[in-house]
């Protein structure tokens, strides 16, 4: 494993975890916005932040598979090398 593969995990995880962040505030914005709209009808959520929603969601699932595409390629390739060294 290099330093550029450490890097790269580092990057990697801080915007997965970014993301996650991003996601986790729309959804709390949208449950808010239901919350008050079930005591005042009419104030509930509009279909743009159920788009957000959705985004945010695409975004974070999405470098989160990356990551952990790369954590476990750098994992196989740790491994491949305690092999060849045994």
């Amino acid at each position: 494993m290099t330093t550029s593969d450490l890097l790269t995990l580092d990057v990697l995880l801080a915007r997965s975890v970014l993301l996650r962040a991003d996601y986790m505030r729309v959804q709390n914005r949208i449950d808010g916005l239901l919350t008050r709209g079930s005591i005042d009808a009419g104030n509930g959520p509009a279909d743009e932040d159920f788009g957000q929603l959705i985004s945010a969601m695409r975004r974070s699932f999405s470098a989160d598979a990356l990551y952990l595409s790369n954590l476990s390629h750098t994992v196989h390739e740790i491994i491949e090398r305690a092999k060849a060294a045994a």
